[in-house]
């Protein structure tokens, strides 16, 4: 694994993750607490893995669904002896990770980023799972559950809602680096073996068979024009942005020896997630043992 702490991205925090880790290591008891909603999980699970590589005594706790609370509303967190570590997908961004604290609040980081390329800025957020997910290969480099996790430290980039709206820098970034280092193989839709239904609106499940049976024999030029037929009805459609579409069809990533995507997981993953506040933990606990046996959903 490259050291994803020391890209522009992270670079500027690396002294308060080292400062938590330095926590995290030094606690005799960590309380690990998350919501019962996929981006906590998948971010609890980054870091839950990198506690038993450690050898770390430590509890989980899988705490009601945040997704419908307001973000000013503060959580209630039980009562414990020992360190919480409490991962807050849902809340409004800060300007960083507060160290000085017993104990460990990961929240959305904002941040602004400028270009070699552009003089504009750009905004953006470093999100929970990004967060425990450097923080998990800081704590255990040579972990294997950590490494076996690695390529999901994506997924909370891709179920930020900013996607939606505008061009999502950290997402780039961080798919970059996990591609450059090995931990993904990012695909155009056409080659990607088994992805999820139902993702691109209007998109025709007959043209893209064709498509994926033409594709070996088109060169470059063929295959721009092809995907722009195939796409043409879903930027006609409604509920999805340019820059979610141009990934979906360009920049699927793939987890090496998985035939799956990461965007299909995840759409998978949150149209099975319970409803009910009991059965959203007891399947939140069961998606975070799979999410560090398997890393994959």
């Amino acid at each position: 694994m490259n050291d994803l702490s020391q890209t522009s991205l992270f670079s500027s925090h690396h002294d308060v993750y080292e400062e938590i880790c330095i926590k995290i290591k030094s606690s005799k008891m960590i309380h690990l607490m998350a919501s019962a909603d996929l981006e906590s999980i998948i971010a609890l699970s980054q870091l839950e893995a990198a506690l038993l590589d450690c050898g770390l005594a430590y509890r989980r706790r899988v705490l009601p669904s945040l997704r419908h609370t307001p973000r000013d509303e503060v959580t209630k967190l039980p009562e414990t002896e020992g360190m919480v570590i409490y991962i807050d997908s849902f809340s409004d961004s800060v300007r960083a990770l507060n160290s000085n604290e017993l104990n460990i609040h990961i929240l959305p980081i904002a941040i602004e980023m400028k270009f070699d390329d552009s003089d504009n800025s750009h905004h953006g957020a470093i999100d929970c799972v990004a967060t425990c997910g450097v923080l998990a290969a800081m704590l255990a480099p040579q972990g294997a559950r950590v490494r076996k996790q690695r390529s999901m430290i994506l997924g909370g980039s891709w179920l930020r809602q900013s996607l939606e709206v505008n061009y999502a820098p950290v997402m780039a970034i961080i798919r970059d680096h996990l591609d450059e280092e090995g931990s993904l193989d990012i695909r155009p839709l056409p080659e990607v073996p088994s992805p999820a239904q139902g993702m691109i609106p209007g998109l025709s499940d007959r043209m893209l068979k064709r498509l994926v049976k033409s594709w070996p024999n088109m060169d470059i030029d063929q295959r721009s024009s092809a995907i722009s037929e195939l796409v043409l009805p879903a930027l006609r459609e409604d509920g999805l942005s340019t820059g979610r579409l141009e990934e979906l069809v360009w920049h699927r990533a793939l987890i090496p020896g998985n035939d799956v995507d990461i965007a299909s997981q995840l759409h998978s993953a949150r149209q099975a997630w319970p409803d009910d506040s009991d059965a959203a933990r007891i399947h939140s606990s069961k998606i975070a043992d799979q999410l560090i046996t398997t890393g994959c959903l």
